[in-house]
């Protein structure tokens, strides 16, 4: 992994490949997630993937090598772990992904997995934080378990019918959009079809070859998902971005009138609605609390988040003197910079450079995750308001069912930055 990426999982900004290849797996009901490696690693993806489903830990296991692994291999511990998982539990399917310190080791651990004799598929691969982030982990999981997993066979493409790739429970608000992207589709007469690791069985994976489009939602954990299958099974893909904001899920929604038939008639009553409502209330708030600007805003988010929602907040939602975006990771898709965005930076950026873009957040807004809130509070800034969009996050409740995607998203999203500088707008008041 590179130095810049791994400093980013140190700051934890990003977790690495084993909780992403965790985070497929746990989308697909009843699967056996074995973490082959020590206690701290399992923890730590753990506690990641807990905050998403804190039912996790049912299903998630660690082997916990002792030291003697490092000579004699993984195999007793790891076969002791599944002949638990095979005498007590009935899982659909079973991942073993090692750790970087036991991948060193070169265990057989297919061959391992055989032994057990489990009365489902397995599917095994290293996964540790040497390979890369988050991200990286959850394409290897979804590229190993297609390859593991054969779809039915191809007999007739529905052309309605869509599946959605790249959508998982690592992300912060997940579920809420996941929901939101189905109304929205429902809504245009598309039928939904497999999401796979976002809730879908393995009967409905299976099944997903008569869909007419694959259609990727977080290009950097779908897109490689995408290519594989589109090549090994002809299944089209669309990736156009992320739906963030009215007029971006708008066009998000055109540019899949391309590939598939969309009701585009009922998506532009729906949206005149919300823009219409949204607008009475706003410029109502506005008489009070004056225009939404901000001197600088930054966000960072992983690439797809953070790039939708920029667009969202620039074009759409608020005006700004400058607007500054990290990527947590190098994205999947070719792509010049927006003349929107006026500065970019990715995880390839040198460390000094994301320091200084924060250093220089005053009177502005941050979008981003806890860990970044607390970086501009060690550094003291001032009339800064801030709004989690990605994970880590600790310093916010987040327990509804408000989306962040799509037209109820836009909703919400504009409800929680007018919050923040309304509440910021009291607090300078009161305290000054």
């Amino acid at each position: 992994m590179a130095k810049e990426n791994f400093s980013n999982v140190f700051n934890c900004t990003d977790s690495c490949a084993l909780t992403g290849a965790a985070a497929f797996f746990t989308g697909i009901p009843q699967a056996y997630m074995v973490a082959n490696g020590p206690l701290w690693c399992y923890f730590y993806a753990l506690r990641y993937l807990e905050r998403a489903d804190y039912r996790v830990e049912k299903r998630f296991v660690g082997t916990q090598p002792d030291n003697t692994a490092v000579v004699y291999g993984t195999e007793e511990c790891l076969l002791n772990t599944l002949q638990m998982i095979k005498d007590t539990e009935q899982p659909s399917i079973v991942l073993v992904e090692n750790s970087c310190a036991v991948g060193l080791i070169g265990d057989d651990i297919e061959g391992i997995a055989r032994k057990a004799e489990l009365p489902c598929p397995v599917v095994c691969f290293d996964s540790g934080g040497l390979l890369g982030g988050y991200c990286k982990g959850f394409s290897i999981a979804a590229k190993n378990f297609f390859e593991s997993f054969p779809l039915k066979e191809r007999q007739i493409i529905k052309p309605k019918k869509v599946n959605l790739l790249g959508m998982g429970i690592g992300y912060l608000n997940a579920e809420n959009d996941l929901a939101e992207l189905k109304l929205l589709l429902s809504t245009a007469g598309l039928e939904i079809g497999a999401c796979p690791g976002a809730g879908s069985s393995l009967d409905e994976i299976a099944t997903m070859n008569d869909a007419a489009l694959n259609i990727v939602i977080h290009a950097e954990l779908g897109l490689e998902q995408a290519v594989l299958l589109e090549s090994k099974y002809g299944i089209p893909y669309f990736e156009s971005g992320v739906p963030y904001g009215i007029t971006g899920t708008k066009k998000w929604l055109q540019n899949l009138s391309t590939y598939v038939p969309v009701q585009m008639e009922l998506i532009n009553e729906w949206a005149s609605m919300i823009e219409h409502k949204n607008a009475a209330r706003i410029n109502d708030i506005k008489s009070t609390w004056g225009d939404l600007w901000f001197e600088q805003a930054l966000i960072a988010a992983p690439s797809s988040v953070a790039l939708g929602l920029a667009e969202a907040l620039r074009l759409e939602w608020a005006d700004m003197n400058q607007l500054v975006v990290i990527l947590q990771d190098v994205p999947q898709v070719a792509f010049n910079q927006p003349e929107w965005i006026d500065k970019l930076l990715t995880a390839e950026s040198p460390g000094v450079e994301l320091d200084n873009a924060l250093q220089a957040l005053a009177d502005g807004i941050l979008l981003a995750s806890s860990s970044e809130t607390a970086l501009v509070q060690k550094k003291g800034l001032k009339n800064v308001i801030t709004c989690n969009i990605a994970n880590p996050v600790h310093d916010e409740l987040i327990i509804t069912r408000e989306p962040f995607m799509g037209f109820n998203g836009s909703t919400n999203m504009l409800q929680r930055i007018w919050n923040q500088k309304i509440n910021d707008r009291i607090k300078s008041t009161c305290f000054s």
